[in-house]
C-alpha cells in the first residue's frame, strides 16, 4: 500500500505504517527541523513543504493519505478557536488533497479536544466533509 504522509512531523505515523508493511512514498512537512529528521530516516522518500502549495497530483497515485493536522486550536490546552483557528484551519488543506487524489483510505490523527471543540460541531464538520467525499 502506497502512503502519502501530510503534516509528517518527525515521522511517527510513517514509521508505524511502514512497520505494518506499507510504503511511504511522499511526506509533506513545513518545519525545517522535522524535515532534517525525515531526511535522515527516509532518505529516498520525496518531501514537499507547505501543504497549502501541494497539489493532489504531486502526491501521485497513493492508496492511503495519513496525517495529523495542527491541533493547537482544538486542544483543551489551547485557545479553543476550533477549525476557524489559524492552525487547525489547515484541516481544509487535508480535505482538499483527499478530494484531489482520491485515495481509498485515510487516517486522521488529532487531539481529544477535537470531540468537544465548538460543542462538538468541529468534529461534526470534519465527519460531514469526509462523508461528502
Amino acid at each position: 500500500m502506497r502512503v502519502a504522509s501530510l503534516f509528517s512531523g518527525i515521522g511517527g505515523m510513517d514509521l508505524a505504517l511502514e512497520q505494518a508493511g506499507m510504503q511511504v512514498v511522499v511526506q509533506v512537512e513545513n518545519n525545517p527541523v522535522c524535515n532534517r529528521v525525515l531526511a535522515r530516516h527516509w532518505p529516498n522518500v520525496r518531501r514537499l513543504g507547505d501543504v497549502r502549495k501541494v497539489s493532489g497530483s504531486e502526491l501521485g497515485a497513493v492508496d492511503l493519505v495519513c496525517g495529523g493536522f495542527p491541533c493547537q486550536d482544538l486542544s483543551t490546552a489551547g485557545r479553543r478557536t476550533g477549525l476557524a483557528g489559524t492552525r487547525s484551519v489547515l484541516w481544509w488543506e487535508f480535505h482538499r488533497l483527499l478530494s484531489e487524489c482520491r485515495p481509498r483510505w485515510c487516517i486522521i490523527e488529532n487531539v481529544p479536544g477535537l470531540l468537544s471543540s465548538n460543542y462538538g460541531r468541529d468534529m461534526g464538520t470534519i465527519l460531514w466533509a469526509l462523508g461528502d467525499l
